[in-house]
């Protein structure tokens, strides 16, 4: 069972995480899901090579267009009902 906590957040921090859980296509819940997860974990190196790894997440996400949800639906719709 998980269990749910409330964090209090100031405009700025507030802000700065959004934009960074959008850069990552995730909520802004996520992000700080696993924000926490780097920052319970008890090795140093770990936390570093979790950071290392969301700064890869945001570098690959930067690269990416951003996508339509809908019109990827349709087009893989439209090429499956092709191949029947």
């Amino acid at each position: 069972m998980t269990k749910a906590i409330t964090v209090r957040l100031d405009e700025a921090d507030h802000e700065a995480l959004a934009r960074q859980a959008e850069q990552l296509r995730v909520s802004p819940g996520t992000l700080a899901r696993m924000l926490v997860h780097v920052g319970l974990n008890e090795e140093p190196a770990a936390r570093r090579d979790a950071r290392a790894a969301i700064a890869r997440l945001v570098q690959r996400s930067r690269q990416r267009s951003a996508a339509d949800a809908v019109a990827l639906v349709h087009e893989a719709r439209t090429a499956l009902s092709s191949r029947r």
